[in-house]
């Protein structure tokens, strides 16, 4: 009889040494894994707001004027803001390839109104375009509309660092945090200081000087403080807006659906002069952390965290277009006044580095 050839097999010890160098080499590769991932989906993101870029000059070009950013500021006595029932991105989908579906609309009802017409229909496509790939933590509309990462500037209403208002006054509440009184420091009925509604030749600082539109992903679908408007206020008026179609079953706006007049939104900043939070926390991503918003600044409070502010899910900034068209990445830890003058598109101030 032959005997059976000897075979010589991996000892315990040898095969845990192979899988000990195969997790280190895991662990060494993952970070590399997910930094390639996040490079895609940041330059997705910023694919998404130049293609914005072009459908707002595109519109310029066909009708003499930007679209609205739809909110709009009106100063008088007394202040107050409105929504208008068409928001910026209804508006801008003719230009981004999805003419059959702005056509399914009629403007002379609500967005949400889905009885008489297909509006609600129509309002509950998920537009691509519209939403950043970085931004994982979202939950799906619960009516199922469509949503939104991106939020064009109607006005900006941050007191100048100096603690002088463009009028000549001083600030009440120091430079860099937004004035709760209602004068507003460089504000105007539906962006008179903004991009947004106006030619493009109104924007006599430069369209290379001007945001247009800012990331603001991760908001909330219901605002419980600030930021909230009933029929009444919707300029223009729109049949159709009814309870059981806003968010969280009230007569709310709902910032984070494309097809909401209130994506639109000024940027103010997340301190109140009644609070303690101060214009050191930044413009851009400000209270990031936790997700949801520290006790003193929740996410569901208005200008706290995404809620109605630049806010992105990138790492140190976020993309914003300006108003000449291209994109740039803006740092959480540029100058707070720099952003306040970004937003103004005729402010006369000089924009620092940014």
């Amino acid at each position: 009889m032959s005997k059976k050839p000897f075979r010589k097999a991996f000892t315990l010890i040898e095969l845990l040494v192979v899988i000990a160098i195969i997790a280190v080499l895991i662990a060494l590769l993952l970070p590399a894994v997910q930094q390639a991932r996040e490079a895609a989906r940041r330059t997705q993101c910023k694919n998404n707001i130049k293609q914005m870029g072009l459908a707002a000059h595109n519109y310029e070009g066909t009708y003499g004027r930007f679209p609205t950013a739809g909110e709009g500021l009106n100063l008088g006595s007394p202040y107050n803001k409105g929504i208008f029932p068409v928001s910026f991105f209804i508006q801008s989908l003719p230009f981004i390839d999805q003419a059959p579906l702005y056509n399914q609309f009629n403007f002379q009802f609500h967005y949400s109104e889905g009885t008489i017409t297909g509006n609600a229909k129509a309002a509950q496509s998920k537009i691509p375009p519209f939403l950043c790939p970085s931004n994982a933590i979202s939950a799906a509309d619960t009516l199922g509309f469509g949503l939104c990462d991106y939020m064009p500037v109607a006005y900006v209403d941050l007191c100048p660092t100096s603690g002088t208002s463009l009028s000549g006054g001083a600030c009440p509440n120091g430079g860099g945090v937004r004035d709760p009184v209602g004068t507003n420091w460089g504000s105007g009925k539906d962006t008179a200081f903004g991009l947004f509604g106006n030619r493009i030749g109104d924007t006599t600082d430069g369209t290379s000087n001007t945001i247009a539109i800012i990331e603001d992903a991760g908001r909330t679908s219901l605002q419980v403080v600030g930021g909230n408007y009933t029929q009444a206020t919707i300029i223009g008026g729109a049949p159709g807006w009814t309870a059981a179609n806003m968010c969280g079953g009230g007569t709310k706006t709902c910032p984070n659906r494309w097809a909401d007049g209130d994506t639109g939104n000024g940027v103010s900043g997340s301190a109140y002069a009644t609070s303690t939070l101060k214009a050191s926390q930044g413009i851009i991503n400000q209270n990031a952390s936790p997700i949801g918003g520290p006790a003193t600044c929740p996410w569901t409070t208005n200008n706290c965290g995404p809620n109605d502010e630049p806010f992105s899910l990138h790492v140190g900034g976020c993309h914003a277009l300006l108003a000449d068209g291209s994109v740039r990445f803006i740092s959480q830890n540029v100058d707070t006044d720099t952003i306040r003058k970004l937003c103004d598109r005729a402010d006369g101030g000089v924009v620092g580095d940014f």
